[in-house]
């Protein structure tokens, strides 16, 4: 059995690389991010810049959003620039983090197992028992041990917007939901020409790393191997990722277009720090320079969430897997400096993740085995909208310092502690995963139950005035601090 490490919300390389935050190369190239005021500044704007040595390189016209390559003196000029509303490095964000394990398909089981096993309620609503729901304890939590479905179960009339890595077009549980307008995002040249496999094709949406297939199976798994919580929903894919890292730039774009193409949900399983503060580089001389901070992202990011709101759109996005107290910035900027910061460099002031603390998205903390928030999911009073199942790493952490892991993973501990869900590996490979990126797209799964068995007529705030009110178990007191308006419910979604 093979453990596998990969990175999800991780802090944009911009707080922590000495040239990248410019003190001291004036002369070196960086990418920056630069917003409007108003899209009226625009020919204004591309006419001051063409003074400088800085050229634009992507653009998000419908937020007044540019990307610009060019020196830190170019950027000294451009903040300056009368119709400018903030300039800043641009982030750059990692592929999404995660700890998974392999599945070999074994399903030879002991023990005192609960839930659905002989797909009873399955039976009850006209399906047959996929393969491996006997270890779908999560999508069983959400649904009632599959009561939901006899409900309802979707339609393609109703389409969640996967931000993420792709989706695997041929894989069995994903492809009888794909329909079709999936986009990618990455150019050509890939991350900053570091991948020269990407040709930039528009078309091309096939997931390289396997996260985007593995959350689209939690929305949407058609039931031939395994279950999602809404498994006749339609999928749309919009692949911001490569094998390398993201520009903001392009999740920007990937928000406008998902929304303009009329999807009904974009579920956003990735997220990142953006410091509001300012970060500060010691220089040769000893003396500490400040360097800047994450504005300008922060204010695209806001405007990107806003404008597909306003097209119709419900955001849902990852509370993150830091195990902090967002409501708590000393623990934050602490975490931050500690994490990515050294004795030359310091950030100071405060920080958000981002997209999950914005004002207008549903932020997702994840829970474990019996509704117990796992111990790397983020919360905070006032930060979490809903919780969900995203898996733990408990028993798994804790055989791995007792160095037990083979006897953890040898008696298949992790078939009910990780979620299992689609690969794009192959078109029937499947694996185990944890984190507040598989919490995310079960909510999105039930926001689109609750868009479609209202024929699509509900506001997004509508919608989520449902999903936090009718479609949870509700939590009391200093439980809201953790799970927010309480734990996802399909079955009460929908019945």
């Amino acid at each position: 059995m093979k453990k596998v490490i990969t990175l999800i919300a991780t802090l944009a390389i911009a707080l922590f690389s000495f040239s990248a935050l410019g003190v001291g190369a004036d002369a070196e190239e960086n990418y920056y991010s630069v917003v409007l005021k108003n899209n009226a500044q625009v020919e204004k704007f591309k006419g001051d810049l063409s003074l400088t040595d800085a050229e634009i390189v992507y653009e998000v016209p419908e937020i007044g959003y540019y990307q610009v390559k060019g020196t830190a003196g170019d950027l000294n000029q451009i903040k300056g620039f009368k119709g400018v509303q903030a300039a800043s490095l641009s982030l750059s964000w990692d592929l999404p983090e995660s700890q998974s394990i392999e599945f070999s398909g074994d399903l030879d089981l002991s023990g005192d197992l609960s839930g659905d096993l002989n797909g009873d309620l399955l039976e009850e609503a006209g399906m047959e028992m996929p393969q491996f729901w006997p270890i779908q304890w999560d999508i069983q939590r959400i649904t009632e041990n599959g009561a939901s479905y006899a409900e309802h179960t979707g339609s393609h009339d109703t389409v969640v917007a996967v931000i993420d890595t792709g989706i695997n077009p041929t894989h069995i549980d994903l492809a009888p939901n794909l329909v079709e307008g999936s986009k990618n995002f990455v150019p050509a040249g890939g991350f900053q020409g570091t991948e020269p496999s990407e040709t930039g094709d528009p078309g091309n949406f096939v997931d390289l790393h396997g996260h985007g297939s593995h959350v689209s199976g939690s929305i949407a798994g058609a039931g031939n191997g395994m279950l999602g919580v809404a498994p006749d929903l339609g999928l749309r894919a919009y692949r911001v990722f490569g094998t390398s890292s993201a520009e903001s730039a392009w999740i920007y774009k990937a928000m406008i277009a998902a929304a303009d193409d009329g999807s009904d949900v974009l579920s956003m399983s990735l997220g990142g720090w953006d410091l509001f503060g300012q970060t500060f580089v010691k220089n040769d001389d000893g003396k500490w320079e400040n360097a800047g901070n994450d504005v300008a992202d922060y204010v695209a990011y806001k405007r990107a969430a806003k404008y597909a709101e306003d097209k119709g759109a419900v955001v849902v996005v990852a509370a993150g897997n830091d195990g902090l107290d967002l409501s708590n910035n000393n623990q934050v900027m602490n975490y931050l400096n500690e994490e990515y910061g050294s004795e030359n460099v310091q950030f100071r002031g405060t920080a958000k993740t981002v997209p999950a603390q914005l004002s207008n998205v549903v932020n997702v903390s994840a829970t474990g085995p019996n509704d117990v928030i796992a111990e790397y999911s983020n919360y905070g009073a006032g930060q979490i909208d809903i919780a969900t199942v995203g898996g733990d790493t408990r028993l798994y952490n804790q055989y791995a310092s007792e160095g037990r892991l083979d006897e953890y993973l040898d008696n298949l501990m992790h078939y009910f502690e990780f979620n299992l869900s689609a690969d794009s590996a192959s078109d029937t490979g499947y694996y185990f995963s944890v984190g507040t990126s598989m919490a995310t797209p079960k909510v999105s799964a039930v926001a689109g139950l609750i868009i479609d068995q209202n024929n699509g007529e509900l506001s997004p705030a509508q919608v989520k005035r449902e999903l936090l009110k009718g479609a949870v178990d509700k939590v009391n007191g200093q439980e809201r601090k953790l799970f927010g308006n309480g734990h996802l419910n399909a079955f009460k979604a929908v019945q």
